[in-house]
């Protein structure tokens, strides 16, 4: 059985990271919303989704980052990920979203890009 998507918001200075568990789905596209309509979150000029590692991303999944890269974009604010599985940065890197989204194994990584 899938682990539910969870989602958690937290602040580093004024990068907002949005904490995801779980496996990303057409079903989280709720979720991810709720959580960029967060007053903070709209105020923030970066943001960062880091996954767990144990997190999955389905193609409808991939399509929900792809709305909110849109929405970010729209808003000048800049988008990073970090802890992807490996698979997942796979994937990443054949669609081609690595050349609108800077990847990175970790948190610190995506960080220190902004």
């Amino acid at each position: 059985m899938r682990a539910q998507p969870q989602v958690s918001i937290r602040f580093e200075e004024d990068v907002a990271v949005f904490d995801i568990t779980g496996y990303l789905t057409n079903e989280s596209e709720d979720a991810m919303n709720d959580a960029y309509a967060h007053s903070d979150v709209q105020e923030a000029t970066k943001l960062l989704l880091n996954f767990d590692r144990q997190s999955f991303i389905t193609s409808s999944g991939f399509g929900t980052i792809i709305k909110l890269l849109w929405k970010t974009r729209d808003k000048g604010q800049s988008m990073r990920i970090a802890h992807p599985a490996t698979q997942v940065r796979t994937i990443f890197n054949t669609i081609g979203l690595t050349q609108s989204i800077g990847v990175f194994a970790s948190e610190k990584e995506a960080l220190e890009d902004f």
